[in-house]
């Protein structure tokens, strides 16, 4: 091609280099999807605006958190400027296994946004919990060997990791045998095991302290800087950018996990771009963390805006309010416009099944007196837990067994993890400070990894009602009020995690619920969505699972009644 011929597209404005990390005025020639040259050409459309600059990419999400699919997530983030992202699928894989990812891969299909996957590398986190399907060696090389699949998904097993463990090793050497990045998720691992785990893992989204990812730089991982919906480390990390010994090349922007109102209202890794700015972060260098940071540490070819790579490509009316005036995909302008309904969701439905539950099975029976002192999950921050004792009454449920009873006063409730995946339907009973309930009970089948159905409550028959309610309804979101005798639900039949309804509706619903939940005193700053880490085994201090409180440190089960 030469520079008379015609090109399809020249958008002509100031550029985000961020290559080189300036900004220039020039013309940016695209044709059949590419970016063909940086200067003036003839074009059969052209678009002239104040800023131009690569689509964002977002370096670790779960579409699952939004409760809607992907091609449903993808069509709603598209319109921000968000061109790719990095999607780990082990929430459905937990549920689903090798074909759910499959389901997910082929749904992502339906939406212009390029949404790249990593292989599922800790399905199941741990052998603490009981999920629905298991993720093999064997299973990790074969979804490696999809073009679609750039990474292996973030390591959670960090100590079988640190022990030796075969299975994770197996996992991680398969990745580096396909030249493909190893993810990881290294909470609070710090010093000489921190040493052994910069070994294997290429990058960490975990920190939540400015010291703790400066010395994951300094061990050489990347840091992903996450803003989400229960995680929100940018305030905390985003200083890094501004430190003489950090490289801010070395670190990406993130979402991890994005609840669908804050989605709808907030937005996704573009938000973080957004922040970043406004805690003083050059612009240019903010949009290299949610682009060419991440692409270069996937081996993405977008990214960036310069000729050989995809016309992926914002057009912005502001460059530090993100004002997205346009999006190309591909070299196609505003490619959502007009587009049709997906089809129906390739994922698995009908995946909630146990044998309905009496309050009795939700507590924990005590035949000396009391009062007695438990262990309690601490519910701090949105996603950390710490350990708690607690001194609670002894009373007689209904006609029958005298049990450990929950103290909303002192704001400890009742909390039971279900086994929903069709196995045995074993139960874990304990309690939970701090998440406000003074009356009624809220569930999920959403409780990251295992998504068993987590219920939490100040009575057990109400915690029941939603537990068998859920069941009933395929898996979702509920919450029971007595005063009223209210069941509010947000249905997610798609492997109990998604909705392949509109964004829209979702949200409605989802707000619905979460407005009962805090009508009924929740008042947990993560909402409703706080809820399901609280069986999350692989992040410290205390959770609970389908088979008891886990000593995450320990990990191991640790008895929720002191003698």
């Amino acid at each position: 091609m030469t520079a008379t011929d015609t090109v399809d597209l020249s958008i002509s404005g100031t550029v985000v280099d961020v290559t080189n990390g300036t900004l220039r005025e020039t013309s940016v020639a695209i044709d059949d999807g590419e970016i063909v040259a940086l200067g003036d050409r003839p074009a059969d459309r052209e678009i002239q605006t104040e800023y131009i600059a690569p689509g964002l990419i977002d370096a670790h999400m779960h579409v699952e958190s939004s409760m809607v699919t992907a091609s449903r997530y993808g069509n709603a983030v598209l319109e921000r400027g968000v061109t790719s992202v990095v999607a780990d699928p082990h929430e459905i894989a937990n549920v689903c296994g090798v074909s759910g990812v499959r389901g997910m891969i082929e749904d992502a299909s339906y939406t212009p946004l390029k949404m790249r996957f990593t292989a599922p590398s800790s399905v199941p986190a741990s052998h603490l919990q009981d999920g629905g399907a298991t993720v093999g060696v064997e299973d990790v090389r074969e979804l490696l060997a999809d073009e679609r699949v750039i990474a292996l998904g973030e390591v959670m097993n960090i100590p079988g990791l640190l022990a030796g463990d075969e299975t994770v090793h197996a996992k991680i050497e398969a990745a580096r045998e396909s030249g493909l990045t190893v993810d990881g998720h290294a909470p609070r691992v710090a010093g000489d095991d921190l040493q052994a785990v910069a070994r294997y893992l290429d990058n960490d989204h975990e920190s939540v302290t400015a010291a703790e990812a400066l010395e994951k730089l300094h061990a050489g991982m990347r840091v992903y800087i996450r803003e989400g919906s229960c995680s929100k480390n940018l305030d905390e990390l985003i200083a890094l950018v501004d430190r003489d010994d950090v490289d801010s090349r070395r670190l990406s922007l993130c979402s991890d996990d994005r609840d669908v109102t804050e989605l709808v209202e907030l937005g996704s890794v573009d938000f973080a771009v957004e922040r970043a700015i406004e805690h003083g972060v050059d612009p240019v260098e903010a949009v290299q963390m949610a682009t060419i940071n991440t692409a270069e540490s996937y081996g993405l070819p977008f990214g960036r805006v310069q000729p050989g790579a995809p016309a992926d490509l914002v057009c912005l009316s502001d460059l530090t309010s993100w004002d997205v005036d346009h999006v190309v995909v591909d070299g196609v302008p505003d490619p959502t416009e007009g587009i049709g309904e997906p089809p129906a969701t390739t994922v698995e439905t009908d995946t909630v099944s146990f044998e309905a539950v009496e309050p009795a099975d939700l507590a924990i029976e005590r035949l000396s007196g009391g009062p007695v002192r438990v262990q309690v999950i601490d519910s701090i921050g949105r996603i950390q837990t710490a350990r708690m004792e607690r001194e609670l009454p002894i009373e007689r449920l209904g006609g029958g067994p005298e049990v450990v009873t929950p103290d909303p006063a002192a704001d400890v409730v009742a909390l039971s993890v279900i086994e929903r995946h069709g196995g045995d339907g074993s139960i874990g009973n304990g309690f939970v400070h701090g998440l406000g309930l003074d009356r009624g009970a809220v569930g999920m089948t959403v409780a990251h990894d295992a998504h068993n159905c987590l219920v939490a409550g100040t009575s057990f028959d109400a915690m029941a009602r939603v537990a068998n309610h859920l069941e009933a309804v395929g898996g979702g979101v509920a919450t029971f009020d007595p005063d009223t005798e209210t069941m509010e639900t947000l249905e997610l039949p798609v492997g109990g995690l998604m909705s392949d309804e509109p964004l829209a509706s979702v949200n409605e619903q989802f707000r619905t619920v979460e407005t009962a939940a805090r009508e009924m005193g929740l008042d947990h700053e993560g909402g409703v969505h706080a809820l399901t880490f609280l069986a999350l085994e692989v992040i410290p201090e205390r959770r609970l699972t389908n088979n008891g409180l886990v000593d995450v440190e320990a990990f191991e089960y640790t008895d929720v009644v002191l003698e």
